[in-house]
């Protein structure tokens, strides 16, 4: 009896075994950048699970993009996954299959990092895709982020580095929260655009404030042209608001056309926000109405005076 329940448990082990290797396999497709010869495309599938990136061609052993059956490697701390395939003009398609190192969760717990009860060879495999290893991990808290293991893999996806983080600190921005970092990478707030910002005239910017410019596009570009045209020294809340409401640089120079010139900025926005446009002005001036004060033209439009309403009372 004995021997019958080991022997059951070592068969229920294997079939455990057989169906997580079932699990960790899939299909690939390469494509060769056109811009960058010395990276591809990697997309990986398997089941309803979809991992595209871009890669060094050097990171993988084996591969070659030359026409042919073809197989290669991705080798990580987390383990290594394996690729067979065809290519033909330089891209390819085929299976994989994930071999995971389960010491490498040994080292994890040795590391004290948090978030290690659900690490499965699913987790492995995004270790390995993404390329967190332990010494990532090391150097990231050198910089002062001392995370879970799923804000170790934000970090790689969105390309968090220890050489930004030094780049960032020189710009004032020292240990900045996960989120911020991550908002940052998300809507494209780099050192170098912070650089610009700054150049343009907004120094003292939070990095909550800085993600506002890019995510309404109130960027160095826009603030420029808006100066060339007469609006200088305008803050922060002024020019989201214009880019909210569709405050445009064709706006102004429209306005200028039909002789409104240095319009007050709130009188701007007050003008998008009631569908004061050019075609309004434009249709007044053809019934009679010309050269209506700007407070005027808001009025008449929030009470419905348009074109066609003059043409009905007269």
């Amino acid at each position: 009896m004995k021997r019958t329940l080991i022997a059951f448990i070592a068969l229920a082990g294997a079939l455990v075994a057989a169906i997580a290797l079932a699990d960790l396999r899939g299909t690939w497709t390469i494509e060769q950048s056109s811009r960058h010869p010395d990276r591809i495309q990697l997309n990986l599938s398997r089941q309803h699970n979809h991992f595209g990136s871009s890669f060094p061609i050097s990171s993988f052993t084996g591969l070659s993009l030359a026409d042919g059956a073809s197989n290669f490697e991705l080798r990580s701390e987390a383990g290594t996954i394996r690729f067979d395939g065809t290519f033909r003009d330089g891209d390819g398609a085929g299976h994989f299959t994930f071999a995971p190192n389960a010491n490498v969760v040994t080292t994890l717990r040795s590391m004290n990092v948090a978030g290690l009860d659900d690490v499965d060879d699913e987790k492995l495999l995004s270790l390995a895709l993404h390329g967190v290893s332990t010494d990532f991990i090391r150097a990231m808290r050198a910089e002062g982020y001392d995370v879970s293991l799923d804000k170790y893999i934000g970090m790689r996806v969105f390309n968090v580095t220890p050489e930004l983080l030094q780049e960032l600190r020189t710009l004032g921005f020292d240990k900045l929260k996960y989120d911020d970092l991550i908002a940052s990478r998300v809507h494209g707030v780099t050192p170098d655009y912070i650089r610009s910002m700054r150049d343009a005239g907004f120094t003292k910017l939070s990095m909550d404030k800085l993600v506002a410019t890019r995510i309404h596009g109130a960027t160095p570009d826009f603030i420029r042209k808006m100066a060339d045209l007469g609006y200088r020294n305008l803050d922060l809340d002024d020019l989201v608001a214009f880019r909210i409401h569709g405050v445009t640089p064709e706006f102004v120079k429209e306005l200028a056309e039909l002789g409104y010139h240095d319009v007050d900025s709130d009188d701007l926005v007050a003008m998008r926000i009631h569908g004061v446009t050019p075609k309004y002005i434009r249709e007044l001036k053809d019934a009679g109405y010309e050269g209506v004060p700007v407070d005027k033209l808001v009025s008449m439009r929030i009470h419905g005076v348009d074109a066609a309403f003059i043409k009905k009372v007269k």
